[in-house]
């Protein structure tokens, strides 16, 4: 074995071993009192210290108001900036999806869009079987037997970029800001505005062999993204929380395995499965137009949330139409996550109630090993179940 290789795997194992012994049980977040938001508050912070969360932010809507918004730790440690849940934005990764999935559906009510036309229509390059219609992309069911079964599939739903392309005539950034960030001036919300430093992430191994360092042309077509949303790079940039990543382990995993918080770039331009940015205050005013009839029609604000197979799964996920959807204590749950190397994302809404939660973290420790896309079950989040802790008790604020 040549030494390099030696060398390698050597610290693999040293890395693998100081994770086990570092590592330690996590607390029963059900049996955790959380009877008021300054409960809230404290557990959401005792959360992000011991995830190692560098900074979160975290808010609530009732009705047509932000009721509750905190931020925790900070946006970027080395120059001490501290989270602001109404200013500071961090990368959606995954809770992109359900602004994409509303940008289709106001084309279909604006009748741009037939939900049941076959992609192969809209783009015969696309490798898809003639039966693939959009609204499977729509909810994750577009496998081998399109609308039969669930799999959770981002390559898939990220076709919708073509399909909001075609129907609308614009760029996907152009129609997504225009639909939604500018109709609800969202000013804190945009594509993601950071170009990939190629060579930065080629130094990396894992980043390099899973293909995540792209190809010039690709960096060129993101360049071209955020200019077509027409939005100030400068602005958006300015408030966008740094990400981070575990020190030691990149040459492993892009997130790192351990270790203190170093800061990593995000490698995902704009696109219908992720590549926004958004702080937590935005994410709920984009809640608030949902629910207030403001961005779709009534009837396609119920097949969002409709269950896309006709039934709540017995087990495993159930979705929607760009959102996850479940069943608990009574309420039904409309949620999403997001998962990058260096930012994750929660948000849950209580349609039938007009509440929304969000969280955002600038780590990926709000999603890391929860394989929320593969349970479909939100309570695998710590997050999630504190706010449903209080709101299913007093919720006082």
């Amino acid at each position: 074995m040549a030494a390099s290789a030696r060398g390698v795997l050597a610290g693999a194992t040293a890395v693998v071993v100081l994770g086990l012994l570092l590592w330690s049980p996590e607390p029963d977040y059900s049996a955790i009192e959380v009877a008021s938001a300054s409960d809230l508050e404290r557990e959401l912070e005792a959360l992000r210290e011991r995830l190692n969360i560098p900074g979160m932010a975290a808010a609530i809507a009732e009705g047509d108001r932000i009721v509750w918004a905190r931020g925790f730790g900070y946006a970027d440690i080395a120059r001490q900036v501290r989270v602001d849940p109404d200013t500071t934005s961090f990368h959606l990764a995954s809770v992109t999806k359900p602004y994409s999935a509303t940008v289709v559906l106001e084309l279909a009510d604006e009748g741009r869009l037939d939900l049941d036309t076959p992609l192969s229509q809209l783009d015969p390059d696309m490798p898809a079987a003639p039966s693939v219609l959009v609204r499977h992309l729509l909810s994750h069911t577009s496998g081998a037997t399109p609308g039969t079964a669930y799999r959770y599939d981002a390559r898939a739903f990220g076709a919708l970029t073509t399909v909001v392309e075609r129907a609308s005539g614009q760029p996907f950034a152009a129609a997504l800001t225009d639909r939604i960030v500018r109709k609800l001036a969202l000013t804190h919300t945009g594509p993601n505005p950071q170009e990939l430093d190629r060579t930065a992430c080629r130094a990396k191994l894992a980043a390099l062999v899973l293909g995540l360092c792209g190809t010039e042309e690709q960096a060129i077509r993101a360049r071209q993204t955020f200019g077509a949303s027409g939005l100030d790079r400068r602005s958006i940039q300015s408030d966008l929380a740094v990400g981070y990543a575990r020190r030691w382990g990149r040459q492993l995993w892009p997130a790192g395995l351990i270790g203190p918080m170093h800061p990593e770039q995000h490698l995902t331009d704009l696109f219908a499965s992720a590549g926004l940015v958004a702080s937590a205050g935005d994410v709920l005013r984009f809640s608030i137009a949902l629910d207030h009839g403001v961005l779709l029609s009534p009837s396609s604000l119920a097949r969002m949330y409709t269950p896309a197979l006709g039934r709540y799964a017995a087990e495993g996920p159930t979705f929607g139409m760009g959102w996850f959807l479940q069943q608990h204590q009574g309420l039904t749950l409309a949620w999403h996550f997001g998962q990058a190397f260096e930012s994750s994302s929660l948000v849950i809404k209580i349609p039938d109630r007009r509440v929304a939660f969000v969280a955002l973290a600038n780590s990926d420790g709000l999603s890391r090993r929860r394989r929320l896309g593969d349970h479909g079950d939100v309570l695998k989040s710590p997050a999630a179940v504190l706010f449903l802790k209080w709101y299913l008790g007093d919720h006082t604020l």
